[in-house]
């Protein structure tokens, strides 16, 4: 079975960015974790943002607030894309 959270220095070593960069996002709220047994854990979609938001400023640019934006408007199309999926499976039903 797949891990659901992850400790913060295995989050800088599979999203290849440092303590700051993750630190800052979970200021700014864009990240958000839990704290398990004095443990601060993220969870992997949280680990999926930070990934994002890494190529998203690093890579191209994009400034903390388009950032937050971008990663608001492909949880909506990911939602998205599940429901339409659920709406051909129910149309193959048929």
């Amino acid at each position: 079975m797949a891990r659901k959270y992850f400790h913060i220095t295995e989050v800088v070593e599979i999203c290849g960015v440092d303590e700051t960069f993750v630190r800052r996002l979970e200021r700014e709220n864009v990240i958000h974790s839990i704290t398990r047994q004095k443990h601060k854990l993220f969870a992997l979609d949280q680990v999926d943002r930070i990934r994002v938001a890494r190529v998203l400023i690093d890579e191209m640019g994009v400034n903390l607030e388009g950032t937050e934006v971008v990663l608001h408007m492909r949880e909506q199309m990911i939602a998205m894309q599940r429901q339409v999926r659920q709406w051909f499976r129910r149309f193959d039903e048929v």
